[in-house]
């Protein structure tokens, strides 16, 4: 590894707040440019699911203008958009270095005049993400996380900011193409929260205990590997549908389930009950 995670997260920030200052000056000024869903055309249930702005693609680029002067050709770009700078990186399969990217995380929402959208990026080597940053335009607030390292929080002009995470967890879940389970957390004296939330907000919701727990079907990895690391970071727990930690395949398909939750005792709590309804049947 060339460069150390410090150094990432700095590459990370510079490029999540550069696309926040983009998205709070268009706020309002762009249309939806409907893209194409990678999803199945049954999976798709809302629109939400194909929003695009010429800012998804903007921003993208000028983050990766920024990831090829600070960090060169020599990593893999993983991200949402099939922009002409993509191109420029090495093609060179051994690489093991990746760069994730969500230039607009909760498109929908920002068309709608929503603050919940984000900008996202994280590093992984390999499959394993280590490093990642979100930034919240509307609330000046950039997360952050280094595996092992805890979380930070902090202002696009680098002012601190506490972490406050609730000592115990709102009785909420989010889900999305996850009904199937909804009997399981009410059993657990859990809410379903009604206003739809964007990936990477859910999970920062999740790591603050502003929600209990999410459940998504076919999540891709900028969804929610980005997030991943400062969820796991702050205490939470990120599994697949058998109750083991999420893994990643080469190609960073979808996840088929993705379940997120406040700690441990909370899944086990989840998964206690889910075995439960199954072995009955």
């Amino acid at each position: 590894m060339e460069y150390s995670l410090e150094e990432y997260l700095e590459v990370l920030k510079t490029i999540t707040v550069s696309g926040g200052l983009i998205l709070g000056s268009f706020e309002g000024k762009v249309v939806n440019n409907p893209k194409e869903s990678d999803l199945p055309s049954n999976k798709i249930i809302d629109n939400s699911s194909t929003a695009h702005t010429i800012l998804d693609d903007l921003i993208q680029e000028i983050s990766l203008e920024i990831l090829l002067a600070r960090i060169g050709k020599n990593i893999q770009p993983k991200v949402e958009e099939n922009t002409p700078r993509v191109k420029l990186f090495s093609e060179d399969e051994k690489l093991d270095l990746f760069f994730h990217l969500d230039p607009l995380d909760g498109t929908w929402a920002y068309l709608n005049g929503s603050p919940d959208y984000t900008v996202g990026a994280a590093i992984s080597i390999g499959t394993n993400f280590l490093v990642s940053a979100i930034y919240f335009p509307a609330y000046d607030k950039l997360y952050s996380a280094i595996k092992s390292k805890g979380v930070r929080v902090e202002t696009g002009l680098k002012s601190s900011i506490e972490f406050e995470r609730k000592p115990k967890p709102a009785f909420l879940f989010c889900e999305k193409r996850c009904k199937e389970f909804i009997p399981i957390v009410h059993q657990m004296g859990l809410s379903h929260y009604d206003l739809s939330k964007s990936a990477h907000n859910t999970m920062i919701s999740v790591a603050e205990g502003k929600l209990a727990m999410q459940m998504y079907h076919l999540a891709s990895s900028h969804d929610f590997g980005i997030p991943q690391v400062i969820l796991e970071e702050a205490g939470g727990v990120c599994t697949d549908l058998n109750g083991e930690p999420v893994t990643y395949q080469a190609d960073f398909k979808r996840i088929p389930y993705f379940f997120a939750f406040y700690d441990s005792s909370i899944a086990e709590e989840f998964f206690n009950k889910y075995n439960q309804k199954f072995s009955s049947l």
